[in-house]
């Protein structure tokens, strides 16, 4: 997730697609705190617009034609990198939402409910921000299936990173979350208060919930009682996730092994996806169907990497099994140290405090550049591959 930088000065607005209805409320919300245009431009004349007037803030109706709305948001980028997209509906629609964030839309606004945010997007628009450097990265680990080890792998990977990075685990699992227990942390707030208070989020607020283990890894939980999952929208999920990473420069989300509107909009946004399976015939099977989810909800594939945890050489399937029925390589695989993870678990200890020569936090460790440096395969000696500076050992 990229932060685009706005001019600074009064906000220039366009409107777009807008019916008179929208209109109404547009100017209602934004009263003199925008010079807003006479008459509402058509879709098809935006792209020439921007081109010769450099608006920061270009409102985009999603009503009247949601395909083009959607088609428009690439061209009026390639137009102008700076421009601050805000796509405007007086209905939620999470497929809408999620289709405006693919096409590189900010914000994702219901008027009229949603009219404090449409200010602020106006405001950020034409002050831009005040920090300098881009935005974190934001990486979704989902399982096949559940038990697979997502939290295991994101708890893990964030503590590799620790040391030198600013990082986060952000719950997203709302029914089974356990990220705080894993690691022996109390939430006193949780991502459900952000929720109720997300039109005014800001690093400020996100600090307040977060809670910060010894090993410098910082959590945003989940509550300690399940949430009504009807009450998540994906524009919600959106905003709590532009804060986190506007803070940290990695995000780790553990998405759980759920398809829902909260992993669909995850995945969507991040910038790389790690879709963690074990080597069995069931779990490599449900890998297969979210992987199919996952092109069909607009994910490209290079996005993606297969991680196969608790992998022995004696495993159900073999890696050539896994990457031919799936047609993807396969990233990275974690031994299988069923020992030592599941003391970790039971004492909310990181794995090097229990058995620093864990098999499996070796291989977490190699992962690690999965992150860091991008790689899109790693290789490991618990799946019979040694790396080659390993020979010189």
């Amino acid at each position: 997730m990229r932060r685009q930088h706005g001019i600074r000065g009064a906000a220039s607005v366009l409107v777009v697609g807008v019916e008179p209805r929208g209109m109404g409320l547009i100017r209602e919300c934004l009263g003199a705190e925008a010079v807003l245009p006479t008459h509402v431009t058509p879709y098809e004349d935006a792209a020439a617009i921007v081109q010769k007037s450099r608006p920061n803030v270009v409102i985009v109706g999603f009503d009247a034609d949601p395909e083009q709305a959607v088609r428009l948001g690439p061209a009026l980028l390639a137009e102008s990198k700076s421009v601050h997209l805000v796509a405007m509906s007086e209905q939620t629609d999470p497929e809408r939402i999620r289709a405006a964030m693919r096409a590189g839309y900010r914000e994702y606004v219901v008027l009229p409910d949603d009219a404090d945010l449409l200010r602020k997007a106006v405001h950020e628009g034409a002050y831009g921000s005040d920090e300098e450097e881009p935005q974190g990265e934001v990486i979704a680990l989902v399982g096949s299936k559940g038990g697979v080890g997502v939290t295991t792998l994101a708890v893990h990977l964030a503590a590799e990173l620790s040391p030198v990075h600013r990082v986060c685990v952000v719950d997203m699992d709302f029914s089974m979350g356990d990220v705080a227990a894993f690691l022996d942390l109390q939430p006193t707030r949780s991502i459900y208060d952000l929720l109720h208070e997300v039109h005014r989020l800001d690093r400020r607020m996100l600090a307040g919930s977060v809670l910060v283990h010894p090993s410098k890894v910082h959590v945003l939980p989940q509550p300690t009682e399940l949430m009504d999952l009807e009450e998540i929208r994906g524009d919600d999920i959106l905003r709590i996730l532009n804060a986190a990473a506007d803070a940290y420069q990695y995000v780790l989300v553990d998405c759980g092994g759920r398809i829902d509107e909260t992993t669909l909009t995850t995945t969507t946004v991040a910038d790389r996806v790690f879709l963690v399976c074990r080597p069995t015939v069931v779990a490599v099977k449900n890998a297969w169907r979210r992987l199919q989810l996952m092109e069909r909800v607009g994910i490209e594939k290079d996005a993606i990497r297969l991680i196969v945890n608790r992998w022995t050489r004696e495993s159900e399937l073999s890696i050539k099994d896994i990457e031919t029925h799936l047609d993807v390589p396969v990233a990275a695989t974690i031994a299988d140290d069923p020992a030592s993870c599941d003391k970790a678990v039971n004492m909310g200890r990181l794995l090097r405090e229990v058995n620093r020569r864990s098999p499996a936090l070796r291989d977490i460790g190699a992962a690690v550049d999965l992150i860091t440096t991008g790689a899109e395969r790693i290789e490991s000696e618990s799946d019979g591959h040694k790396p080659f500076w390993s020979l010189f050992r």
